[in-house]
C-alpha cells in the first residue's frame, strides 16, 4: 500500500491520524443524528442500515483516537480495515440508489415497455432531467467521500507502519528548512 511521510503536506502522521479520527467521529455523530431524526435518507430499513454503519464508524473512530494517542498500530489498522469496508458499503448503497433513480428516469421518459406512454411530455422530460442531475450529484458526492476516506486510510496506514517499524512519527517536513530536528 502507498505510504506518505506527512498529512496534507503540513503536519506529522500522528497529528494527521488524530485529526482524521476527530473529523470522521464528528461526521459519524452528525450522520447518526440526522438518520435518527429522519432528515436524511428514506424511512425503514435504509435508515437503520445507515445509522448502524455510522455507529460502527463512530466506534472505529474512538478506537483510532485511542490507538493514535497510545501509539498502538493494531488499533490504527482496525480503523483502516473498517474504512475500506465503509467505502465498499457506501459504494454499494450508491449503486442501489442509482438503480432506483434509473428506474424513475425510465418511467418518466416512457422507456419501460410495460408502462403506457406518459402524458405531458415536457413536464415528464423535466422530471427525467432532474433525476439525471440528481444521479450525477449522488455519484459526485460518493466519489468525493470515497476519495477522502482512501487518503485518510493511507495516512493512518502510514502512521501504523511507522509505529510497527519502531520509528514512531518522523519529524514534519518543512519545505524551506528540510527535516526538523526533534
Amino acid at each position: 500500500m502507498v505510504r506518505v511521510n506527512n498529512c496534507c503536506g503540513c503536519c506529522d502522521l500522528k497529528s494527521g491520524t488524530i485529526a482524521v479520527s476527530i473529523v470522521y467521529l464528528v461526521l459519524a455523530i452528525v450522520n447518526m443524528a440526522l438518520g435518527i431524526a429522519g432528515v436524511v435518507g428514506t424511512k425503514g430499513v435504509a435508515t437503520y442500515v445507515g445509522v448502524s454503519i455510522d455507529a460502527i464508524m463512530l466506534i472505529l473512530c474512538i478506537l483510532l483516537i485511542i490507538g493514535a494517542c497510545m501509539d498502538n498500530p493494531d488499533l490504527c489498522m482496525v480503523w483502516v480495515v473498517g474504512a475500506i469496508v465503509w467505502s465498499v458499503l457506501t459504494t454499494i448503497i450508491a449503486v442501489v440508489i442509482s438503480t432506483v433513480f434509473a428506474a424513475n428516469i425510465a418511467e418518466h421518459r416512457g422507456l419501460d415497455p410495460d408502462l403506457p406512454m406518459p402524458t405531458g411530455a415536457p413536464a415528464t422530460a423535466g422530471v427525467a432531467a432532474g433525476l439525471i442531475l440528481g444521479l450525477g450529484v449522488v455519484w459526485a458526492f460518493v466519489a468525493l467521500k470515497v476519495c477522502l476516506v482512501i487518503y485518510s486510510a493511507i495516512v493512518v496506514y502510514s502512521h501504523a507502519q511507522n509505529l510497527r517499524e519502531g520509528g514512531g512519527s518522523p519529524p514534519p517536513y518543512n519545505q524551506f528548512e528540510g527535516a526538523k530536528a526533534i
